[in-house]
């Protein structure tokens, strides 16, 4: 069967089961791949883990409004569905979904998810009702396909961990799979915003992970966690970025602050400005 576009709820439901009609496709599981388009390679690798772990794959196309604060980049987001499509169907995906604001949010919805305690930290204490948004539209599209599993990289640590969270909480039978942050030859973590890093932005976009990736080693010799951690903001100032929202080390399981690192599991977490433009990323202490 080829690609299906679906634009609506009844659409990508008619669409999943008419391929689970087919003889041997009865028990067919479904692998969803939420994403704002802007298609990179972080994105077709999830599709690409999505193909080996379900028979079905629905990657979903959708800018969701309730992300963005005021003064972001909702207008600006780049958007490229035609390649993006493409891109797609090229990986593996077998339905794409690309739902209208109307559809995801009609005219009197009136509801919000939020998990609170995650969401206050790193990101959520910088970015008023983000992961309300995300938890809201993720999980609008966990019940619209039923899937099986989820697919997420682990670049949005904390947006990972919020929605595991979410879905546990509400009892949503959906297994939430993750991959590794996919970079680029530089080190530096692949995002649809790249797209704005011209020239020495790029450059300057390129220190943030051997910053950070110097700390962690540091941390994990034992050096003093508040003295590397002074450092490292100082390096990324230094370096070009005009402004750093935050520099932690959280613990992995729920982002437990850490005072002196003692072995345990643990990771790094940077969000930093190249003028207006925000980058995230995180890395492993060990």
């Amino acid at each position: 069967m080829t690609i299906e576009i679906v634009k609506n709820v009844f659409e990508l439901q008619q669409s999943i089961a008419r391929r689970r009609m087919e003889p041997t496709n009865s028990a067919a599981t479904v692998g969803i791949v939420p994403t704002m388009g802007a298609i990179h390679q972080a994105h077709t690798n999830l599709v690409h883990s999505a193909k080996i772990n379900s028979d079905i794959v629905v990657s979903t196309i959708f800018v969701n409004p309730k992300q963005f604060g005021e003064n972001e980049d909702f207008d600006d987001y780049p958007r490229s569905e035609k390649e993006d499509i493409e891109k797609l169907e090229k990986a593996g995906s077998n339905i794409i979904y690309i739902p209208s604001t109307e559809i995801m949010y009609p005219e009197d919805f009136d509801l919000n998810i939020n998990v609170p305690k995650l969401s206050s930290i790193l990101c959520g204490k910088h970015r008023e009702n983000h992961f309300q948004g995300v938890a809201t539209v993720v999980t609008k599209l966990l019940i619209q396909s039923n899937a099986d599993f989820a697919f997420f990289g682990e670049k949005d640590y904390q947006q990972l961990l919020i929605i595991k969270n979410l879905v546990n909480d509400l009892d949503i039978n959906c297994k939430i799979i993750s991959i590794p942050i996919v970079r680029d030859q530089d080190g530096l973590a692949l995002s649809s915003r790249n797209i704005y890093l011209k020239n020495e932005k790029k450059i300057i976009a390129n220190n943030l992970y051997k910053i950070l990736t110097q700390a962690a080693k540091d941390i994990a010799n034992g050096d003093g966690t508040d003295q590397v951690i002074s450092n490292a903001k100082k390096d990324i100032l230094i370096s070009g970025f005009n402004k750093i929202d935050y520099l932690e080390i959280r613990e992995e399981r729920q982002l437990g602050e850490i005072k002196d690192y003692n072995k345990i599991k643990a990771r790094l977490f940077v969000a930093a400005y190249i003028d207006n433009i925000r980058l995230i990323d995180n890395i492993i202490v060990e």
